[in-house]
């Protein structure tokens, strides 16, 4: 009467099919971000459509003979059939744990069914919702949704620590990298500028800039980093919080490009990250 894991895997095979085939078919049409906008949207309707229609099921689940009931037997509503859709978002991020425990439940029932209060059942199979009755949810679901959310919360953590994290720390790095080559820049044009006044010693620092201090007359202090004078241009030392230096910056008066020299492999990565 209830669906097997089985059944129920080939028609998500089946399914993801089709969608690979839309994705494909948008990809062609629309920018990246739209696609995977528009796919979302079109995988919610095709579930909350096909399954709370007369059909009772998607297409993968039409071919393999199930259909989708609530407890009771009955055909889902839209909204209902929605709910069981946002459901599965806790099955997908427990590792599909919470999908293969139906395999050890005598109704068959994923982590997603329990949570939406619905069953997959096979196609001919008919309840009587008149002589149904409630029956009280086994303990072991306390243990099952226990265990789903240390898998899920493993999950995140890995995400965060694997992707997050040195994504974040990537973007940290090349945010910090344009604010020093701006003030970097700032400083070396003002001080040619300066430079050209009469008198001026062009081997010192002329005038104030904004976000450094003069800590002596060829060099700047700046939040994370320090502008040196030199003669054919200004070199930025880039420290870490323990003043260890990163990489190093040289602008050169010439006009030439500016030049990343590495103090070391975070240094190597940001430097790398420039030339391209």
């Amino acid at each position: 009467m209830y669906a097997s894991v089985w059944k129920r895997f080939f028609a998500f095979v089946i399914d993801a099919v089709i969608f690979l085939i839309l994705f494909w078919i948008l990809s062609q049409i629309m920018s990246n971000a739209s696609v995977s906008l528009v796919l979302l949207v079109m995988i919610w309707l095709y579930y909350a459509l096909l399954e709370s229609s007369p059909l009772q099921a998607s297409i993968g689940k039409m071919i393999v003979g199930i259909k989708v009931v609530d407890r009771k037997g009955r055909r889902l509503s839209f909204w209902h059939a929605t709910e069981r859709i946002f459901s599965k978002l806790v099955t997908n991020i427990t590792f599909y744990f919470g999908f293969f425990i139906a395999a050890f439940d005598k109704k068959k029932r994923t982590l997603h069914d329990r949570i939406s209060r619905s069953a997959v059942i096979s196609k001919r199979t008919e309840f009587n919702p008149d002589a149904y009755e409630e029956e009280e949810e086994e303990a072991s679901f306390t243990a099952i949704s226990i265990v789903s959310m240390l898998l899920a919360l493993s999950f995140v953590a890995l995400m965060v620590l694997t992707v997050a994290l040195p994504q974040y720390q990537k973007t940290k790095r090349q945010v910090e990298l344009s604010r020093i080559l701006t003030i970097l820049d700032y400083a070396a044009r003002k001080q040619l500028k300066e430079a050209q006044k009469p008198l001026a010693d062009p081997r010192v620092w002329l005038g104030d800039y904004r976000n450094c201090q003069k800590i002596s007359p060829e060099k700047l202090s700046c939040e994370g980093f320090e502008l040196l004078l030199e003669p054919g241009g200004v070199k930025a030392n880039v420290r870490t919080h323990t003043m260890d230096i990163l990489y190093t910056l040289y602008y050169p008066f010439d006009a030439r490009p500016v030049t990343c020299t590495p103090q070391s492999k975070q240094g190597e990565e940001i430097c790398a990250a420039l030339k391209s």
